[in-house]
């Protein structure tokens, strides 16, 4: 096994002992005990994901999507889902930020 595979696989699995990945997993496995919640999860996280990447005036639109998920969000069992999972995004979105700026490379495109 190459060096940065071993050290890889050790972050990981140092990673899945994280609370946020605790509590992920464990959200995770609540939502998977309603059949079809999933599936609605996912079709709210494309829609979402298809608005804020239209790059369209989005005030209306933004608006009207959050009242049709309200009560859909109202759900305890979704909402910690979805707050569990951004706090792994977001552990991970900061994983990457480091190892960014720990390690120097040129990328610039100056041509």
């Amino acid at each position: 096994m190459k060096e940065t595979d071993k050290i890889i696989h050790e972050f990981t699995e140092r990673l899945k002992r994280t609370e946020e990945y605790r509590q992920y997993v464990e959200k995770r496995d609540k939502v998977r005990e309603y059949p079809g919640l999933q599936y609605e999860i996912n079709e709210f996280r494309r829609k979402n994901y298809l608005l804020q990447n239209s790059g369209e005036e989005l005030f209306d639109k933004i608006d009207t999507f959050v009242k049709e998920y309200e009560e859909f969000r109202s759900n305890p069992v979704v909402e910690d889902y979805l707050q569990a999972e951004l706090a792994v995004c977001r552990m991970v979105q900061n994983i990457y930020t480091q190892i960014a700026e720990a390690i120097d490379l040129d990328l610039s495109m100056d041509l």
